[in-house]
């Protein structure tokens, strides 16, 4: 995923707001009757469901992006290490990979790569003993890395330069033995596979921290969202919900894990 910058952060929750207010903008109308809809009140529980909305997507967001800034880390230069270790760590993959008539097929100069944010390792090119190797190299090495994703191909030939059909098999069936073992989620595709960390769970002091930072503007904005939507005669009881939702959803918003590692 590419980086996110506080602007960027800004027109994400803006987006979800207007989504959010459209769809509530529709469901008050048709709570409201379709025969003598109340319009202007449906259009303002969908601006007040609409701004809930917005405040939480971007709270969470300014938030995760201030975590990192206080992190003190050079979040380029780290990219470029994690680049060159796992290009270290596959080189004797280079020494297995099939020969072309050009000579080694496969390195880890061309095929280990940076993509829009994510650590790219393509296996076009290998076939599937060496990719199989590869897989068991990164087992092996899970403490040294992160996210990564693997460009399998699709697993059958469909032109010159698909991959060896026998390489995402081999992959996931190494796969299915360890990657729980090394705390890898595996996400497939249709052509690759990602392996995404499970995460650190948060500490005690950072699950409070946290709440004290959402607590407010969520149980907040969903106060006024549900109230809105509670209609007429039904404020207090749309409060206390929205209030205990957003009480519920702060919970778990600060109980997520911090998948960097």
């Amino acid at each position: 995923m590419a980086d996110l910058g506080f602007r960027d952060a800004a027109w994400l929750g803006g987006v979800v707001g207007s989504m959010v207010a459209v769809m509530a903008t529709f469901v008050a109308i048709f709570l409201s009757g379709l025969d003598s809809p109340d319009v202007m009140g449906s259009v303002r529980s969908g601006i007040v469901a609409g701004l809930a909305g917005g405040v939480i997507v971007t709270t969470f967001a300014y938030y995760r992006m201030a975590e990192s800034s206080r992190s003190g880390r050079n979040v380029e230069a780290e990219r470029k290490q994690e680049v060159t270790k796992v290009r270290a760590i596959l080189s004797p993959i280079e020494e297995r990979a099939p020969r072309s008539g050009s000579g080694t097929a496969w390195t880890v100069e061309e095929q280990v790569r940076r993509d829009r944010g994510v650590l790219v390792v393509d296996l076009h090119g290998l076939d599937a003993p060496s990719a199989a190797a590869l897989t068991e190299r990164l087992l092996e090495r899970r403490a040294d890395l992160g996210r990564l994703k693997l460009v399998t191909g699709r697993g059958e030939t469909l032109h010159v330069g698909s991959a060896d059909p026998g390489i995402r098999p081999a992959v996931l069936q190494r796969l299915r033995v360890d990657a729980q073992k090394a705390e890898w989620q595996v996400i497939q595709k249709s052509s690759s596979v990602t392996l995404r960390p499970m995460g650190r769970a948060p500490t005690p002091k950072e699950w409070l921290g946290r709440f004290v930072v959402f607590v407010v503007p969520m149980t907040g904005a969903m106060t006024l969202a549900f109230r809105d939507l509670a209609g007429s005669g039904m404020e207090e009881q749309g409060m206390m919900f929205g209030a205990a939702a957003g009480l519920l959803m702060t919970a778990l918003l600060s109980s997520y894990r911090d998948r960097s590692a």
